[in-house]
């Protein structure tokens, strides 16, 4: 769904997760070296639970404008004819679908990231994690 909004719009896309989860583990690294291990993996766990928390405000958004667009699709596609404003507002609403979509989806693949650094970091001591290959993504604020 997600990259056919980008292809819409015209926004490349690319492994977000790999690239952001190199930098915070690359990142946790430079901490680490100034700080320690024990430091580095309670100031990084932090940005995980925020990483996740921000992801989880943002899909329960796009979950409720979701309801909402269908909701509205539903009472026009039962009728016979559609207002001009019926129409408007189902207009903003799928726009407003779109972005929640797009920024739900930037928070989640966020989140993931952090997971994955703070994963490799705590497992392997590693630096820079050793990622499977995910599918395309959102290129993260790339309409910013």
């Amino acid at each position: 769904m997600v990259d056919g909004f980008l292809d819409e719009v015209g926004l490349p896309s690319r492994n977000v997760v790999r690239g952001l989860a190199a930098e915070i583990g690359y990142i946790m690294g430079c901490f680490e070296r100034g700080y320690g291990n024990e430091a580095t993996v309670l100031r990084y766990r932090e940005l995980l639970d925020a990483a996740t928390t921000r992801a989880t405000g943002l899909i329960r958004t796009f979950q409720a404008t979701a309801d909402a667009l269908v909701l509205l699709e539903r009472v026009a596609a039962g009728r016979d004819r559609v207002s001009m404003g019926e129409r408007a507002r189902l207009g903003i609403m799928r726009e407003r679908f779109r972005g929640q979509a797009l920024a739900a989806r930037a928070a989640a693949d966020a989140a993931i990231a952090a997971s994955v650094a703070m994963t490799a970091f705590v497992r392997e001591g590693s630096v820079t994690p050793h990622i499977v290959n995910e599918p395309r993504q959102l290129v993260l604020f790339a309409a910013g």
